[in-house]
């Protein structure tokens, strides 16, 4: 078995760019040899409703290294296959990679597809939900290091312990589709998925021009950076028009 980091981010404003915490799990030989922690003084400052979600202030990383500092610290992490829950992960990596001019760009493995290939029975495939079917030991959910150690777990018992079909490469649609399907699945859209599904939309502009009302709307409603209850739904009933004019094959 390969070795792999399990990475999780927790940002501090909208801006992908805006890591304010970084947590890790290494995978080695089928084990998790190593996991640690780190607070980022983020881009752009703190926003108050990211820091309801983790509770990570301004006061908490005033004193800390951006991340262009503390890279040389943690550069080993990104020198093998990283593993992430989501393409959130995978976003602000490549984020910070353009900003502080870093040239990362690690193999990226999405846990959460892996989940929705091995456990297609599941109402959704969130990190809560995929370690409650896998019995995976109880964590504090946006606290990077506890999120990484949950998801390198996840992986181990999904790629090693779990039957079912083997993994292969998504085509751009049936990512798409699995993002959106994920999300309303458990009819809760959060600010993490909102924010991930259009950062993805900009990624890949011929998407977001096939599906220009989910990606016009997402930019309308999280323009000032936040999601409220009345977004949330406003959001959830289009992503429940995109399923059901183009379901899951």
């Amino acid at each position: 078995m390969n070795r792999y980091t399990v990475i999780d981010f927790e940002t501090a404003n909208p801006k992908r760019v805006s890591a304010c915490q970084i947590g890790f799990a290494i995978i080695d030989a089928g084990q998790i040899t190593r996991t640690g922690s780190h607070l980022i003084k983020p881009v752009g400052g703190h926003a108050a409703f990211q820091t309801k979600i983790h509770g990570i202030t301004e006061q908490d990383t005033c004193d800390c290294p951006d991340f262009g500092e503390l890279f040389e610290s943690v550069q080993a992490l990104f020198e093998q296959p990283v593993i992430g829950y989501s393409l959130f992960d995978e976003q602000v990596i490549a984020a910070l990679s353009r900003h502080f001019n870093l040239r990362l760009w690690p193999k990226y493995i999405d846990a959460c597809s892996v989940a929705r290939i091995k456990l297609p029975d599941l109402p959704n495939h969130k990190l809560k939900t995929v370690a409650k079917r896998l019995e995976i030991p109880k964590f504090a959910h946006h606290d990077a290091e506890q999120d990484a150690i949950a998801c390198a777990n996840i992986y181990l018992k999904l790629m090693y312990d779990t039957p079912g079909t083997g993994v292969s490469d998504e085509n751009v649609e049936d990512v798409f589709k699995g993002f959106v399907g994920g999300i309303v699945a458990d009819n809760e859209v959060n600010y993490k998925e909102a924010y991930s599904l259009l950062y993805w939309l900009e990624d890949k502009p011929e998407m977001a021009e096939k599906y220009r009302t989910i990606y016009d709307g997402l930019f309308d409603v999280l323009l000032d950076g936040h999601l409220d209850d009345i977004e949330a739904d406003e959001i959830m009933v289009m992503l429940r028009e995109i399923v059901s004019n183009h379901p899951a094959q």
